[in-house]
């Protein structure tokens, strides 16, 4: 018997988080069909269950079809919980949690906006919130990243030039061809989009700078604006330069955008997700705290076995906490 209610007490202490956990209201996602299929169902899945665990309750994607009417998005919402914590949109559906806000505006409706500013919709008040992309924060990182890549690719150069010296002259060294000149000023290439303010080129060449002090900043519109391959240190793409992706020169490059890392380039190294689902977790919790405006960075997804040097992944790591 006393076997018996220390195996009871036992089961209870367990069970309490569980309970608890399902007892709490779930934070609800609207999730459009062709993000799901652009973005990937077992990425979707592991961002839905690594946000459950940060918030400790449910966080339920609400997938509607492209193109559905407001008064559909709410009829979803309302399948899926009577009583939601508080409901995330994409910019795409800004209408749908306009007309959310008007019938529950007790329930908080998040709209995150990216980088795209939303006229149609009343100024934020605490139950209806936009939130943006912190697009200032994502340049300075991403300047930081590219810096410790391109760093890293001059290293092998230097340490080849000390080999050289012992080969004979007409000697040919593998290296070569895949490394930056080791005395030569590398180049950090960004692929800009239309919305790529001033102040935002002068972060991405700060955090450049940082990590590497004798390299020159390129910002091109254009494949023809591109410089000689082997003078790249890093590329570093937004909206813009989809072509280069195509392409299969070994340089490095970091990625603006959400796109299923599955179908990414291997020189893909480093990607800066502002998807709804990867800023689930900071906007859920600006939403509780009934914060109105505000701009969160987007999700450095840095992709470790892409990476030889263990040093360079944990710098990278370390960059991606960083702010201006």
């Amino acid at each position: 018997m006393r076997l018996l209610v220390v195996l009871g007490a036992a089961a209870v202490v367990l069970a309490a988080p569980w309970v608890v956990y399902l007892a709490r209201s779930p934070a609800l996602v609207v999730t459009e069909a062709p993000f799901v299929a652009l973005y990937g169902q077992a990425r979707l899945k592991k961002e839905r269950s690594s946000a459950a665990r940060a918030l400790f309750r449910r966080v339920k994607p609400v997938l509607v079809a492209d193109g559905v009417s407001p008064d559909m998005v709410i009829f979803a919402i309302s399948e899926a919980s009577r009583r939601p914590l508080c409901v995330l949109f994409p910019r795409s559906q800004a209408q749908a949690a306009l007309r959310f806000h008007e019938q529950y505006p007790e329930v908080p409706a998040v709209v995150l906006s990216g980088l795209v500013a939303t006229p149609e919709l009343p100024p934020p008040d605490g139950f209806l919130c936009v939130y943006g992309t912190d697009r200032e924060v994502d340049l300075y990182r991403a300047g930081l990243f590219a810096g410790i890549l391109g760093s890293a690719r001059r290293k092998p150069a230097r340490k080849t030039e000390k080999k050289a010296k012992n080969q004979p002259e007409n000697a040919v060294n593998s290296q070569d061809e895949a490394v930056s000149p080791p005395n030569i000023a590398q180049n950090y290439v960004f692929w800009q989009d239309r919305a790529m303010p001033a102040e935002g080129r002068e972060l991405f060449s700060r955090g450049v700078r940082e990590q590497d002090p004798e390299s020159n900043t390129i910002f091109i519109n254009v494949a023809a604006q591109l410089p000689e391959v082997r003078g790249i240190a890093c590329v570093t793409l937004t909206g813009a330069g989809a072509e280069f992706l195509e392409r299969t020169a070994a340089v490095p490059q970091i990625l603006f955008g959400w796109l299923n890392p599955a179908i990414l380039p291997r020189e893909v190294v480093v990607q800066l997700d502002d998807s709804h689902w990867a800023l689930a977790v900071p906007a859920v919790r600006l939403a509780m705290r009934k914060q109105a405006e505000g701009k969160i960075p987007s999700k450095p997804l840095i992709f470790s076995p892409k990476i030889a040097d263990n040093n360079v992944f944990r710098m990278l790591e370390k960059s991606a906490k960083k702010v201006p």
